[in-house]
């Protein structure tokens, strides 16, 4: 895979091809991806956490039943004093609060200056994508893992 777009294409038509299956094979993955996948995947992104708002993000973030692994990270719910909710805490904790510098000019009788806003979240953290990208390989090998007995098991048994 070249670029983002041949990956992303590939996993739609992965997830495509996912809702074509069987309901009772969909069924019995979703339980054994989730146990066995995202629950991990999942567990590994709570750790790579850090700073003030770890234990609200860590809290923001879930796991769902499907027969791809799915996790779910940031919420509409306020989690912070501040009124922000999971869903800001995540984007700011991921890609960063900017560094904007807002110029205040010089009046008459006062002295122009800058004002820097938005330095809460410094630089970003990647914790979704960073700890995703690191454990891709593995993640991908535990899924056709389970996928491979699963399947199995259903063939048998059906």
């Amino acid at each position: 895979m070249s670029t983002g777009q041949e990956f992303a294409r590939e996993c739609k038509e992965a997830a495509r091809n996912l809702r074509r299956l069987p309901k009772e094979l969909r069924r019995a993955l979703s339980n054994e991806v989730r146990d066995q996948v995202a629950e991990p995947l999942a567990a590994d992104i709570r750790a790579a956490w850090s700073g003030p708002y770890a234990r609200a993000l860590s809290a923001a973030t879930k796991t769902r039943a499907a027969a791809d692994p799915q996790i779910v990270v940031g919420g509409s719910r306020r989690v912070v004093s501040g009124g922000a909710s999971a869903r800001d805490l995540v984007f700011g904790a991921e890609f960063g609060g900017g560094r904007r510098v807002t110029v205040i000019p010089t009046r008459p009788g006062r002295r122009g200056h800058r004002r820097h806003t938005t330095r809460q979240f410094g630089r970003g953290q990647h914790a979704v994508f960073g700890t995703i990208e690191a454990t891709l390989d593995r993640t991908f090998q535990r899924w056709a893992d389970v996928v491979e007995k699963v399947a199995g098991d259903v063939v048998d048994n059906g």
